[in-house]
C-alpha cells in the first residue's frame, strides 16, 4: 500500500482545515486514510480525489462502515474467541475442504468431520489432547493429533473470505474512534508509468490563534514607530507529521457546517402482510344497483405564519487592562544583539517570509518557508514582521483608574495586511513594558492598547453644578414650561511627576443633553466619550477646566393658578421680557376666564352644600313625623314640620335649576379656556 503525504494545510478560523495530500505509485494500487469517526462527515462531503496521468483513473473509492464491531461481524457465520482459536475455528467450519500438512511434508485432504478429545499421562498428571476427524477423499476416516499438524489449508474461498472479514474487523475494531478511506487507484494498463495522485479534503481541526510582539527603541519611541512581530499558534491534531508542508492562514469566518453524511439513513418501510389464500366456497351474489352521483366536498386551510421581529443589541467591551506598572529601562542591545534598529527589522523580515491575499471577506496568510509540524503536537510560526506606526500616550477615564492614567501604545495599522484579534508583549527599550490586546485591524485603523498603569502621573477630578434663572417660556396643553440652564463645571488636576513630557489622552464621558460651554482645546469624539488630547512638561501640573450646559424646564398647571397668582406670574414674564404685548393680552383674559369659572365653582359648591344639609334636615324632619301622636300639640307640630319641608322641596327645584345652569356655563367656559390657551405661543 502507497502512502500519501500532507503536501499543503489551510487553516481557517472557523473550526475546519483544508489539506492537500501527494503520493506517487506505478500500476494498480491503494491509499489508505484514517480519520476519527466524528471527522467521516466532513471528510467524505469534501474529499477529491486526482490521477494526473493520461491513462490512470480512480476506479473506487472505499471506507469504513459506521457500525459497531460486533454489528459488522453478524453478518459472517465465524465467532472465533481468543482462547482456543485453532479449535474454535475447526469446529466452526465442520464439512469444509481442508488440506492440512502433517509432520515434515505429508499433506492429507478431507472434510472436517469434528474434533475429538482423550485424556493421558504426562509426568504423572492426566492431560487432555485434541484429535481432528477427517473424512479423507479416498473416504477414510483419520484422526490426527493436533500437536502434529503443522499447517491447514481451508479449501473454500467463502469461509476464506469470511476469516480474512473476521480479522481485519476485528483489529479495525481495536482502534474504536477509528475509520479508513480506501483509495483504489487504476493504472489504465501503463503499470511502469509513475503517477502522481493529489487528494484533498476538509476536517475539524483546532483554528489557529495570533500572538504578536511589539519592540520599540527609544528612537524609534521619537519616530513614532515600532516593530511588530506576529506569530501564529499551530497545533497538528492529525495522525500525519507535516514534514516540509506549504501552510496558509485564512482569516474570516466562511459558512461552515456540518452534515450528517457518514452513518448509514434508513428510510422506515410500511410492512404489508402477504394475501393468505383460502379456499373457495360459493357466494351470494347481490344484484346491481345505479349508485347515485354526489358532489365531492373539499376543504383546503391555510396556516398564516406569525410575523417575527428580530431584535440587535449591540454589545460594547472594554478592552483588558494591562498589568500595573512598566519594568524599568535598560540599555539597548539585549534584545537585537547590539544591532541597530534598521539590521534588526532586516533581519526578523528575512526570517518571516510570507505571503498574503485579500480574499474580499477573508485575508490569507501563505508561509514561504516549509513548514515541519510533527503529528500530535503544536508549533509557532512567523507570520508578519512590520514596521508600523505607534506612539505611547497616556490615557485617562475616571470609570476605569481614578486616581492614575493608563500607558497606552497608540497603534497604526499601515501595513497592507489585516491584523487577526490577538495578545502581544510589548518590550520598550529592551525590557518588558507589559501586555495588551491587540483588536481585529483592518487597514488604516488606529487603536489604542492599554498594557501598563502609569503611577507618576496622578490625576484627580471633581464636579460641580448650577441651575441658571429661567430664560424663557412656552405654553402648550394648559401648562407653562419655563426654561432654565444647569452648567456642569468638571476641574482635572494634573501633576507630571516624571522627568519626561508626556502626552495625555483624557476621555471626560458624555452626558446626555450638555453641550460645551468653555472648553481649553477641541476635542475628539468617541462613542461615549469626549477625547482631550493634552501635553504635560515634565514635573509640570495643570487645572484643566471644562464648563458644559444643558436647558432643562419646569412646568407649571395654568387651571391651578388663582387670578391673583395667575397675573404675577404673566408679570414676571412682562418683566424678564418672555412674552409680548399680544401674549400679555392673551393671558390677563385667561385669567379673567379662570377667575370666572373658579367663581361658579365656587358657587356650584356652596349650592350643593346647601342640599346636602337640606337632605340631612329634610331626614330630621320626616322621623319626628313618623313620632308625633294625634293630640292637639302633635298636630301643630306635623302641620309645621309639613310645610317646613314643603318650602324645602321649592328650594330644592330652584337648587337643582341652578346647578344645572352653572355645570352648563362651566363648561362651555372650560371649552373656551381651552380653546384659548391653544392659542397661547411665545413671540
Amino acid at each position: 500500500m502507497s502512502k500519501l503525504k500532507v503536501k499543503k494545510v489551510i487553516i481557517f478560523k472557523h473550526g475546519v482545515s483544508y489539506y492537500i495530500l501527494e503520493g506517487t505509485l506505478k500500476g494498480s494500487s491503494t491509499f489508505e486514510l484514517e480519520f476519527k469517526i466524528d471527522e467521516m462527515n466532513d471528510v467524505l462531503k469534501s474529499l477529491f480525489v486526482l490521477d494526473t496521468s493520461e491513462k490512470g483513473y480512480i476506479s473506487s473509492i472505499s471506507y469504513d462502515a459506521a457500525l459497531e464491531t460486533s454489528q459488522l461481524l453478524k453478518s459472517i457465520m465465524l465467532n472465533i474467541p481468543d482462547l482456543d482459536s485453532f479449535s474454535s475455528l475447526v469446529s466452526q467450519i465442520k464439512g469444509a475442504d481442508i488440506s492440512i500438512t502433517i509432520g515434515g511434508a505429508k499433506k492429507i485432504s478431507g472434510k472436517i468431520m469434528g474434533i475429538e478429545f482423550y485424556e493421558k499421562l504426562s509426568k504423572n498428571e492426566k492431560i487432555t489432547e485434541k484429535q481432528l476427524v477427517l473424512l479423507q477423499d479416498d473416504g477414510l476416516i483419520t484422526k490426527h493429533d493436533f500437536l502434529e499438524i503443522k499447517s491447514i489449508d481451508i479449501m473454500n474461498d467463502e469461509i476464506k473470505k469470511d476469516l480474512k472479514f473476521f480479522l481485519e474487523t476485528v483489529i479495525a475494531g481495536k482502534k474504536k474512534d477509528a475509520k479508513n478511506i480506501i483509495i483504489n487507484c487504476e493504472s489504465g494498463g501503463e503499470d511502469e508509468v509513475e503517477r502522481n495522485i493529489f487528494v484533498s479534503y476538509i476536517r475539524e481541526s483546532p483554528i489557529w490563534k495570533t500572538s504578536y510582539r511589539l519592540i520599540m527603541s527609544k528612537k524609534q519611541a521619537l519616530e513614532q514607530k515600532c516593530l511588530l512581530s506576529g506569530w501564529g499558534l499551530i497545533e497538528n491534531t492529525t495522525n500525519q507529521d507535516w514534514e516540509g508542508v506549504e501552510l496558509s492562514l485564512v482569516a474570516g469566518m466562511p459558512v461552515s457546517f456540518i452534515y450528517e453524511f457518514y452513518r448509514p439513513i434508513f428510510i422506515q418501510r410500511p410492512i404489508i402482510q402477504p394475501p393468505k389464500v383460502l379456499s373457495a366456497r360459493p357466494t351470494e351474489i347481490e344484484e346491481g344497483l345505479e349508485m347515485e352521483k354526489y358532489e365531492e366536498y373539499g376543504t383546503a386551510m391555510e396556516d398564516a405564519l406569525p410575523a417575527a421581529e428580530m431584535v440587535s443589541a449591540k454589545k460594547r467591551a472594554r478592552a483588558p487592562r494591562g498589568p500595573p506598572g512598566a519594568a524599568p529601562s535598560r540599555a539597548l542591545g539585549i534584545i537585537g544583539g547590539g544591532m541597530s534598529d534598521e539590521a534588526f527589522l532586516d533581519k526578523i523580515s528575512s526570517q518571516t517570509k510570507i505571503q498574503t491575499k485579500d480574499l474580499g471577506e477573508l485575508f490569507e496568510y501563505t508561509i514561504s518557508n516549509p513548514v515541519t509540524i510533527k503529528r500530535k503536537q503544536s508549533g509557532l510560526v512567523p507570520i508578519l514582521t512590520e514596521s508600523i506606526q505607534a506612539k505611547r500616550v497616556l490615557l485617562y477615564n475616571m470609570n476605569d483608574h481614578d486616581k492614575n492614567p493608563n500607558a497606552c501604545l497608540e497603534i497604526t495599522n499601515n501595513t497592507n495586511l489585516t491584523l487577526e484579534r490577538g495578545p502581544s508583549t510589548i518590550i520598550y527599550d529592551d525590557n518588558l513594558a507589559g501586555e495588551a490586546i491587540i483588536p481585529f485591524l483592518n487597514k488604516g485603523d488606529t487603536r489604542l492598547l492599554n498594557y501598563a498603569v502609569e503611577q507618576a502621573v496622578l490625576i484627580t477630578h471633581e464636579q460641580k453644578s448650577e441651575n441658571k434663572s429661567v430664560h424663557r417660556v412656552t405654553f402648550g396643553s394648559g401648562y407653562s414650561y419655563e426654561y432654565y440652564y444647569t452648567n456642569l463645571m468638571t476641574t482635572y488636576k494634573i501633576k507630571n511627576k516624571t522627568d519626561e513630557e508626556k502626552e495625555i489622552y483624557l476621555d471626560h464621558p458624555k452626558t446626555h443633553g450638555y453641550k460645551f460651554i468653555d472648553k481649553p482645546i477641541d476635542p475628539e469624539e468617541t462613542p461615549n466619550y469626549w477625547r482631550f488630547k493634552i501635553t504635560l512638561k515634565p514635573k509640570d501640573a495643570i487645572n484643566f477646566e471644562i464648563k458644559e450646559q444643558r436647558e432643562d424646564y419646569s412646568s407649571n398647571y395654568l387651571w391651578d393658578f388663582n387670578k391673583e397668582d395667575f397675573l404675577k406670574r404673566v408679570g414676571f414674564y412682562v418683566k424678564q421680557k418672555f412674552i409680548n404685548t399680544e401674549l400679555e393680552t392673551q393671558l390677563k383674559e385667561v385669567a379673567e376666564l379662570i377667575q370666572t369659572l373658579n367663581n361658579l365653582r365656587a358657587n356650584d359648591e356652596k349650592l350643593n352644600e346647601e342640599r346636602d344639609l337640606m337632605t340631612d334636615e329634610q331626614a330630621r324632619l320626616r322621623e319626628n313625623i313618623s313620632v308625633l301622636g294625634d293630640d292637639t300639640q302633635s298636630v301643630s307640630l306635623k302641620e309645621r314640620y309639613i310645610k317646613k319641608l314643603s318650602t324645602q322641596e321649592t328650594r330644592f327645584e330652584a337648587i337643582k335649576k341652578e346647578l344645572k345652569t352653572l355645570d352648563k356655563k362651566m363648561t362651555e367656559l372650560d371649552k373656551k379656556i381651552a380653546e384659548k390657551m391653544d392659542m397661547l405661543s411665545p413671540p
